[in-house]
């Protein structure tokens, strides 16, 4: 007697089918538009505002590194969004809700201070929330069908015993940064000195409008890590290393600005903790899954049905 059992298991290597490829298209440019504004257009007028007004040395210079790092940011969602032309949807579909939603609140921070300084009339002296809004949208419509199936965390290897604790730590000290970036930061650090410098109003308003996303996007990170422990393994592992990145990318803005003098009021362990933040976040991922072991519980439960068929 001879038995033939076909294994089926859905295939999550195929790239996605964007639900509107025009979408993801249109958000890459306006992106693009957006990062090259924000890093060759307004950095010399804002700048200039910024180290001309009477605001503490370190909180102008804290402020700078961070407009740059935020530059560095901001050109990784044009990149981040081409790549996912060839990921799964299982990948896809979050990572574009993620950069939806740091462009939407992006754009909500810019509309909020704004309102608050200019009232109405703030939506036109701030217009850049149109243009991260304007990302938001495009990116949520680009987002392929959901994934047969639902959520599959245990879709691939799990994580080592390592693994888990170096995620707890990442989610702790994460959390703990993000609470510390946004109470004592905001409230008693860089941002409270600029609004009490003599900045002139509009480039005090757009960076003050920096530092409030800059909360945000502390407060991604263990968002993130709690939502990779449901999360498929592909899914993520793409969104920790990309927000590792952007953690990174203000790491790297500190250290350079150190490095060439141009800061020197600013503490040394900032990027220590950055790039600590960074470290812990991509290594509490899943592991890849192997190849071979992809179908190794399939494969063990099909032959044991065989040597059961057999026996009888």
């Amino acid at each position: 007697m001879s038995t033939s059992t076909k294994i089926m298991t859905p295939d999550t290597s195929a790239a996605a089918v964007m639900a509107r490829p025009w979408a993801l298209w249109a958000a890459v440019a306006v992106a693009t538009v957006t990062a090259a504004l924000h890093t060759f257009a307004q950095a010399a007028p804002a700048l200039d505002a910024l180290m001309a007004g009477d605001a503490a040395a370190e909180a102008r210079q804290g402020l700078r590194m961070m407009w740059h790092g935020m530059s560095a940011i901001a050109w990784t969602y044009p990149v981040v969004l081409v790549l996912l032309r060839h990921r799964p949807a299982a990948v896809a579909r979050p990572a574009l809700g993620c950069v939806a939603l740091l462009n939407g609140s992006q754009a909500v921070m810019y509309v909020a201070t704004g309102l608050g300084g200019h009232g109405m009339s703030g939506l036109l002296s701030l217009p850049e929330w149109a243009l991260h809004a304007l990302v938001a949208v495009l990116a949520w419509h680009a987002r392929p069908a959901r994934p047969p199936g639902g959520p599959a965390p245990q879709a691939g290897p799990r994580r080592s015993r390592g693994r888990l604790v170096l995620l707890w730590i990442a989610l702790a000290f994460s959390a703990f940064m993000a609470v510390f970036h946004t109470v004592s930061g905001t409230f008693d650090s860089w941002p409270a000195d600029l609004l009490d410098s003599d900045t002139a109003l509009d480039p005090k308003l757009t960076l003050y409008a920096m530092w409030l996303f800059s909360c945000v996007l502390f407060w991604t990170v263990p968002l993130t890590v709690v939502w990779s422990l449901r999360a498929r393994t592909e899914a993520g592992r793409f969104l920790l290393a990309y927000v590792a990145v952007l953690v990174t990318a203000l790491a790297v803005s500190w250290t350079i600005t150190k490095a060439l003098g141009i800061a020197p009021g600013l503490p040394p362990f900032g990027p220590v903790s950055l790039g600590l933040i960074a470290t812990l976040t991509a290594l509490s991922a899943r592991p890849r899954p192997r190849p071979d072991g992809r179908n190794r519980v399939c494969r063990s439960s099909t032959m044991h049905s065989l040597r059961r068929d057999h026996r009888r």
